[in-house]
């Protein structure tokens, strides 16, 4: 197995960090204190929405006969397929990532909801 350079393993090494990266923009910008007030608010077919539009683009890759094969020459080709394989993991990956994070948040808002209505008063 042959070497790979010093370059091409910093650039896998600062890929990872800048999806990482995202996943925690992502997780950080739904569990705000003003995101999750916006989202408690959100009646049930929003999140249902928000759900299917998670699950649209893995139904594309799992029933469309996908095979993508590149050969790219220069820095331009480059760029455009880096930043569509960046478009790619926001759909596969951060669009489903924020949806689970709102569906905990919205169940959590609705279920302290639900206690806080049925608990008995102790009036005298």
């Amino acid at each position: 197995m042959p070497q790979l350079p010093l370059t091409v393993w910093l650039a896998v090494v600062g890929s990872a960090l800048l999806l990482l990266g995202c996943c925690a923009a992502t997780a950080h910008a739904v569990l705000r204190a003003s995101a999750r007030r916006r989202v408690a608010r959100w009646p049930a077919a929003s999140l249902l929405g928000l759900a299917g539009a998670a699950v649209l683009p893995w139904l594309v890759v799992w029933l469309a006969p996908i095979r993508i094969a590149l050969s790219i020459h220069g820095l331009g080709p480059l760029l455009g397929w880096a930043l569509l394989a960046l478009l790619a993991f926001a759909l596969l990956v951060l669009l489903p990532l924020a949806t689970i994070l709102c569906a905990v948040v919205w169940g959590i808002a609705h279920g302290r909801r639900g206690r806080t209505s049925h608990q008995p008063t102790d009036e005298r």
